[in-house]
């Protein structure tokens, strides 16, 4: 299995520029046209550049896209996890009171498609005093694991356990970052949560609670102004005119063209 970052010459923690630059500066001497060999020279040194053309290609492919680059990292990791030639796994479940090798053994079975396990160990973790992965672990990693975690509770529609976790890990990120390349994709899943799922999960107040929390987040301004033109919507619909336009006002002065606001303005009383 080629190592991406390898081909390209860059470290792990790349940043997606960083990632385009060496394609770009390695595309530029591998490529097929550019080969000054002559005769049967210039055949085999073609077939060599273009096979190294094809690689980095492909490794291109999968560092510029995010969801890619992320999968392909969770595979490095696995295929470090396996070289200690035992059953690493067997090893961590015969060591149930201890965290740190229960954390590392959520981390096992999500890189092994055993998600139903790791679910379960890391929710008996929690028994231990102030568990958490990244007290165990390499940061990025543990941030990776519990964004996995909150995936899961996801696909379970346990929508509230999915929240508190994507709440957590932006704030980490905040404070140092570590998903770079990734966290728009976190932002994303963590919005649509916000938007389109949690609020089943809840009663009206506890998901204007939750709404008001969010936008409290350092995410982009729009998602901020999403978050306050639905709790705004919620704050209507509970007949609480002067609470929706506090929401709707502050949504304004952080996205004033946001789609939506200028109906609910009307709803609440409030001159556009």
């Amino acid at each position: 299995m080629e190592n991406y970052y390898d081909v390209l010459g860059i470290q792990a923690e790349a940043s997606s520029k960083d990632v385009k630059s060496a394609f770009r500066r390695l595309a530029k001497k591998h490529h097929p046209d550019l080969s000054g060999s002559t005769g049967g020279r210039q055949r085999e040194g073609a077939r060599a550049a273009d096979a190294a053309m094809r690689l980095l290609l492909e490794a291109y492919r999968v560092l510029s896209d995010p969801e890619k680059r992320r999968i392909y990292d969770r595979s490095l990791r696995k295929r470090a996890a396996e070289e200690g030639g035992f059953d690493y796994r067997l090893f961590l479940k015969a060591r149930p009171g201890d965290p740190e090798s229960q954390a590392k053994l959520v981390v096992f079975d999500l890189l092994h498609g055993l998600e139903d396990e790791a679910i379960e160990v890391y929710e008996r973790s929690r028994s231990f005093e102030d568990f958490r992965l990244e007290r165990y672990l390499e940061r990025g990693e543990a941030m990776d694991a519990e964004f996995c975690i909150a995936e899961e509770y996801e696909k379970r529609e346990r929508w509230i356990k999915a929240y508190s976790i994507y709440r957590r890990l932006i704030v980490m990120e905040a404070e140092k970052p570590c998903f770079r390349y990734f966290f728009d994709v976190v932002a994303l899943r963590f919005r649509t949560l916000v938007l389109t799922k949690l609020q089943k999960a809840l009663e009206d107040e506890d998901y204007g609670d939750r709404l008001e929390e969010a936008a409290g987040l350092e995410l982009p301004r729009r998602d901020r102004a999403q978050f306050l033109r639905k709790k705004g919507e919620i704050q209507l619909r509970g007949r609480d005119a002067a609470g929706a336009a506090d929401s709707l006002r502050r949504a304004a002065e952080l996205e004033p063209r946001l789609a939506g606001l200028s109906a609910l303005w009307r709803r609440a009383g409030i001159q556009a």
